[in-house]
């Protein structure tokens, strides 16, 4: 199991992705893994939920998706975030490891 395995949770039509924001950072950027989430870097502050659209369209970049297919379904106010990614979850899964991989 790679060390983005433990941040999906598979599920009926798509998976949950753990995520941890570090909002108004420098630039955006996937910086690796925190723990068992993805730890996603963006310029946005955490304040009306700037940075949570910017870690959704940073996903939708990444991962070639649509934004309709991203969405937070917890941790809105938090540094801790879990998304729901529609789809096919082997595919949106293989492109994660990919992205880590390349960190």
């Amino acid at each position: 199991m790679s060390d983005v395995d433990a941040a999906i949770t598979l599920a009926k039509n798509g998976l949950y992705v753990n995520v941890h924001a570090q909002p108004g950072a420098r630039k955006p950027a996937l910086r690796g893994m925190h723990g068992d989430a993805l730890k996603i870097a963006v310029r946005e502050a955490a304040q009306d939920g700037k940075a949570n659209a910017a870690i959704v369209d940073f996903m939708v970049q990444a991962l070639g998706c649509t934004k309709r297919q991203v969405e937070v379904a917890s941790g809105h106010a938090s540094r801790r975030k879990r998304l729901f990614i529609s789809g096919d979850a082997t595919v949106i899964a293989n492109r994660l490891r990919d992205l880590i991989a390349d960190v």
